[in-house]
C-alpha cells in the first residue's frame, strides 16, 4: 500500500538503480500484497535484467532504524519471495546489517544490495540525495498519538466508543483524540462506516508502524535510567503490576519458555520507582542491564493486570533491540499472541 511519499521514494530508488547499473533493468509492480499467512508488504515487484527475471516482496520505508531491520528479520521467512527494501537513504551501517540478515534493497541514493542467483549487485557509500523536505511525521505517530494508537490496537472495539472514553483508556488529552482519528483516517488506517461506527483496518502495517515509530518516537522519552545491582536480581522480584510489569526479554521469557534474560526492561509507575530501588538494592550505571521506563498506558478498573506488559509491546522492544535472539523470540510471540489480533480486519 503506497501513500504519495512511498510512491514517491519508490520511483527515486527505481530510477537511481537504473542509473547506477550499466544492464538495461525493467521493474514492473504486481497487485499481491500479502502472504497467504497474511503476512503483509507493499507491492510484489518483478525485475527483469537481460533474460533473468526476479520476483521480490517489496517493502517501501522513510527511515530506517533497529526495529525497522529487525521487523524485516522477522517477516522476510514468511513471505512468498525474498524481501527488498525500498527507503530514503540506507547508510553503511544499516547496509551491513541488511546484508548480514539476508534482506535486499535499494535506496534513492543508488545504495543496493542485490543477491538473487545469478544476479549480485552491492553497492554502498551513496550519500543521500537532497530532494527531500524535512520529514514530518503525522501526528499520529508522534508520541500522544502512539499511546493511543497501542491502546487501540490492544482494543479495537475502543475506537467505536466516545472520544473522552478513548482518551482515559489511552492516557492522552482530549484533543489528542480527533487529530488522530483524522490522521488515521488520512493513511488509510480507518474507515468511518456510518452508523456501524468507526473500524481500523490495515492492522498488521499499523502495527508495524507503531513498532518503529515507537522505538524512535516514544520510547526515548519514557526513559527513566540504567541500574545495576545483585546478580540475577529479577528472579527474585515479583512485580506488583498496578506498579511495574516486565517489558523486553524478561516478559518474553516468561511468555514463550525459550529467551535467557540478558538485558533487564522494568515498566514502572514514575512516581513510584525509588521504592523499587530500594527494594533490589538497585544503583544507578549507566552501563548497567537494568532499564526502568515509564509505564505509559491509563488503567481501567477491567485491565487484566500481569507481571508481564502485553505482547504487542514485548514484540517492540524485542525487534528494536535488532538482535538476533531477541528476533527468534519475537517470532514466537507474534504467532501465539499477536496474530491473531491483526487478523480482526478481514
Amino acid at each position: 500500500m503506497f501513500n504519495k511519499t512511498k510512491k514517491y521514494i519508490f520511483d527515486l530508488a527505481i530510477e537511481a538503480f537504473k542509473k547506477n547499473i550499466s544492464l538495461p533493468a525493467e521493474f514492473k509492480i504486481g497487485y499481491k500484497e500479502r502472504a497467504d499467512n497474511n503476512i503483509g508488504f507493499d507491492k510484489l515487484l518483478k525485475l527483469k535484467i537481460n533474460k533473468t527475471e526476479l520476483t521480490f516482496c517489496a517493502e517501501v520505508e522513510i527511515n530506517i532504524n533497529r526495529a525497522t531491520i529487525g521487523l524485516l528479520a522477522h517477516k522476510k521467512d514468511y513471505m512468498p519471495f525474498p524481501p527488498i527494501l525500498i527507503a530514503k537513504y540506507i547508510n553503511n551501517i544499516a547496509a551491513e546489517k541488511l546484508r548480514k540478515i539476508k534482506v535486499q534493497f535499494i535506496d534513492t541514493a543508488g545504495n543496493m544490495y542485490i543477491n538473487n542467483f545469478p544476479l549480485y549487485i552491492f553497492i554502498k557509500g551513496n550519500k543521500p540525495i537532497d530532494v527531500f523536505t524535512k520529514n514530518r511525521a503525522a501526528r499520529a505517530f508522534k508520541p500522544a498519538g502512539l499511546k493511543m494508537i497501542f491502546a487501540l490496537l490492544k482494543n479495537q472495539d475502543l475506537i467505536k466508543k466516545p472520544y473522552r472514553d478513548i482518551a482515559n483508556k489511552a492516557d492522552v488529552a482530549l484533543g489528542t483524540v480527533g487529530w488522530v482519528i483524522n490522521d488515521l483516517k488520512k493513511l488509510g488506517f480507518l474507515v468511518d462506516m456510518g452508523k456501524m461506527g468507526k473500524k481500523l483496518i490495515n492492522l498488521d502495517r499499523l502495527f508495524n508502524r507503531w513498532c518503529t515509530e515507537y522505538i524512535e518516537r516514544l520510547r526515548p522519552k519514557l526513559f527513566i535510567g540504567r541500574f545495576d545491582g545483585p546478580y540475577n536480581w529479577w528472579k527474585d522480584y515479583a512485580p506488583d503490576p498496578k506498579y511495574a510489569q516486565w517489558g523486553g526479554e524478561v516478559a518474553a521469557g516468561k511468555v514463550t519458555g525459550y529467551l535467557k534474560p540478558q538485558d533487564i526492561i522494568l515498566y514502572v509507575v514514575r512516581d513510584d520507582y525509588n521504592n523499587i530501588l530500594l527494594q533490589n538494592r538497585l544503583y544507578q550505571d549507566p552501563g548497567g542491564t537494568t532499564q526502568l521506563l515509564e509505564r505509559f498506558w491509563g488503567q481501567c478498573k477491567t485491565d487484566r493486570l500481569d507481571d508481564t506488559v502485553h505482547p504487542m509491546l514485548i514484540y517492540a522492544d524485542l525487534v528494536g533491540t535488532g538482535n538476533e535472539r531477541n528476533i527468534e523470540a519475537a517470532r514466537i510471540i507474534y504467532e501465539r499472541h499477536i496474530d491473531r489480533y491483526l487478523r480482526k480486519d478481514r
